[in-house]
């Protein structure tokens, strides 16, 4: 025991290490998910949520056509919010493509020749 109290660094570091891990411990989750990093990319549109899938094409398939334009950017922080013509990272003005025949996909016009996909976004049952 003396030996260990003849090395000045040795509680020192045994002290850091008891502190680290009781910090950890008392703050709960660490890394709460959605307060850090939020909600992907979301658009909704026609009464459904579309998610961004990381997908760019030069321009929509043929039978997408201008649907209309985001009209209100809310909080990427909080769920989705119900109303069309809403999204979270998109600013208003943000050109929408939208088919007919295919309900699963949008577009969303990010510039000249980019063209993002978005897809039917489902939510998983927490149970």
């Amino acid at each position: 025991m003396r030996r260990i109290l003849k090395n000045p660094l040795l509680p020192l570091l045994l002290a850091v290490c008891i502190c680290v891990i009781f910090g950890v411990f008392m703050s709960g989750d660490p890394f709460p998910a959605k307060e850090i990093y939020g909600y992907k990319p979301l658009v909704y549109i026609n009464d459904r949520v579309y998610g961004e899938i990381g997908i760019v094409e030069t321009s929509p398939p043929e039978g997408f056509k201008l649907a209309g334009t985001v009209k209100e950017k809310v909080s990427s922080l909080e769920p989705m919010v119900e109303r069309n013509f809403t999204a979270n990272m998109l600013d208003a003005g943000t050109e929408i493509f939208t088919s007919e025949e295919n309900l699963e996909e949008i577009y969303i016009k990010l510039e000249e020749s980019k063209y993002s996909k978005y897809i039917h976004h489902v939510e998983e049952d927490s149970d």
